[in-house]
Order: C-alpha cells, then structure tokens, then sequence
C-alpha cells in the first residue's frame, strides 16, 4: 500500500443501543492507518450505555464528537438517516472533500480501509461513491454476505463531498432504503459506484433483523414495493436468497411483504422519473440472471468473495 496521502474526511455515524458492539466500532476507526479529521457520532436516544461508551472514548480523542439527536421514539430507519443529516451539517463548517457513513453496527477490517477507498478517488475523478463488502456471521462465523454486488455499495459508504451535496445527501424513509435510494440518484447525476471485494466490512447485526428477523424481512419487502420495484425482479431476487439465512422462510416472508403492498393498493413513494431509473437498471440485471453468460460480466460474489 501507498504512503498515507493527505486526504481529509469526515466521518458520520447514528448510534442508537448499541452498546453490544459500538466499542469494537469505535476501535476499528481507531485503528485506520487514515483517520477522520472529525468524527460526529449521533446518539439517536440509546437507552443502554452506548452514549457513555462513546463519551470515553471522545474525551480520549478530540476528533471524536459525541452529538445527542434526542428521543425519536422506537428504531428505524427515518430515524437513523435524520441523525446522519443533522451529523453532516455539523461537519460542514470545516474543509474536507470526503463524507464517509459508517454504521455503527459496522466495522472495517483492513487498517487500510479508508485509505484505499480514498486512492480510488484520486485515481478517478467520476468516482462519486465508493465501500467494500459486507461480512456477516448467521452461523457465528464471518462470511460474505450474499446480497454484496459489485454494482451496489454498502450502507457504510464513502462519497466524494461534491457528489454527496448534489443528491442532498441522505432523504429518511420510514421502510428503510435511504442508502438505496441515494445510489440511485448517484448514477442519475452520471457519477460512478465502486465497491473493492477486497476490503471487508464487518456487519454485526444481521441484514433486516433489527426488530426481529422475520418483522425485519416483511419490512424489506414493503420497502422494495415502496421504491416501485418490478414484481418479476422482486420475485427471482428472493428466489437467488433462498441459500443465504434465513433461507427459503427469509425469501417467503420478504416476498409476502412486498405483495401485502401491491395487494393493499399502494403506490411507490418515490418520484416518477426515480422509478422509470430503477426498473430500467433492474431491466438490465434481470437478462444477466436469466442469460448466465451475460450475467457473468458482473462477477460472481462467491467467487469475488474468495478473491
């Protein structure tokens, strides 16, 4: 690896009972061979320890910032992205060309994480967005999770500043999505998405389990009818999950989710022209799964994972 280059960043994260985890959060910044020239971390109105932890921590490191968004009632996912866009305009005041999102139920691996994911952007100016892949343990081992794509980031992502004020950042969605969302309006304004198989991200609360596994995978499927997602692309996506825990229930329950929308006449909450962009790009990942030898040019995520 290069020499650390002086790239300033700045790091933001919503917390909210996490004591279970946030120390080793805290800990794998720390860790980076380059660090964030602040970190604001909102607590989101934990009622366990997660705010004193964080507290120990920032009275040790001054670049750690311990910010309170108050009480908002129960997790979600509105919640979370309000308090990561009220952290952004705390960091505003100061001189820096990159946002980084970590959650903080995630952590890097590589010491180098940021600082590689930091030299793509300077060695691509269109980069607007950029992570690694996520690792999580349903089995109490860490293993590539399968909905890791080569075309979509992670929600723990790192956004060259410019591209990240033109979207507007973060907009907060009841169902969840917020990430999803922006990816989406990254492409629109003609910046490119990069996600290196190589740098791995430690997930330590499962994908759609917070609340309970099976509540967390109906609200994902409200959440994929929410964004206007194509019924047959809905549909074989849960299919190529039935392999990944909770298997084939998982897929089911998703699934039913995002028909309880359909059925109950609802409409998608995203603005026409986002929805036309979504089904076109979903159009094109539909011929690669059911033409294989096309679909090959995105890579196989096992084999990524395996590198």
């Amino acid at each position: 690896m290069k020499e650390p280059t002086n790239f300033k960043y700045v790091l933001l994260t919503a917390a909210k009972d996490e004591e279970a985890c946030i120390e080793d959060i805290i800990r794998s910044v720390l860790r980076q061979t380059v660090r964030p020239l602040a970190w604001f971390i909102m607590d989101d109105g934990s009622t366990d320890q997660t705010a004193s932890i964080i507290k120990r921590y920032a009275d040790e490191h001054p670049f750690i910032h311990l910010q309170s968004a108050g009480s908002r009632g129960g997790r979600n996912f509105g919640s979370q992205y309000k308090a990561i866009n009220a952290a952004y305009d705390l960091a505003k005041p100061l001189e820096f060309d990159f946002v980084a999102v970590q959650d903080a139920d995630q952590a890097p691996v590589e010491p180098g994480y940021y600082q590689s994911i930091l030299e793509e952007f300077q060695t691509n100016p269109r980069l607007g967005v950029a992570s690694g892949f996520v690792y999580e343990r349903p089995n109490g081992v860490w293993a590539c999770r399968q909905g890791n794509s080569t075309d979509s980031v992670a929600a723990s992502a790192v956004f060259r500043r410019s591209c990240f004020d033109r979207i507007g950042g973060y907009t907060p969605l009841f169902y969840g999505g917020s990430d999803w969302l922006m990816q989406l309006n990254v492409k629109r304004t003609g910046c490119e998405i990069l996600t290196r198989p190589d740098l791995r991200i430690h997930h330590y609360r499962l994908t759609s389990s917070a609340g309970g596994i099976w509540h967390g995978k109906f609200r994902a499927g409200l959440m994929d009818a929410s964004f206007g997602s194509h019924t047959l692309f809905e549909f074989l996506k849960c299919c190529r999950r039935v392999t990944s825990y909770p298997y084939v229930l998982g897929s089911v329950v998703r699934f039913s989710g995002f028909l309880w929308w359909k059925l109950t006449g609802r409409k998608p909450l995203l603005a026409p022209e986002e929805v036309v962009f979504l089904r076109k790009e979903q159009t094109a990942k539909l011929r690669g799964w059911l033409w294989p030898f096309e679909g090959k040019r995105t890579g196989d995520v096992k084999r990524l994972c395996n590198g």
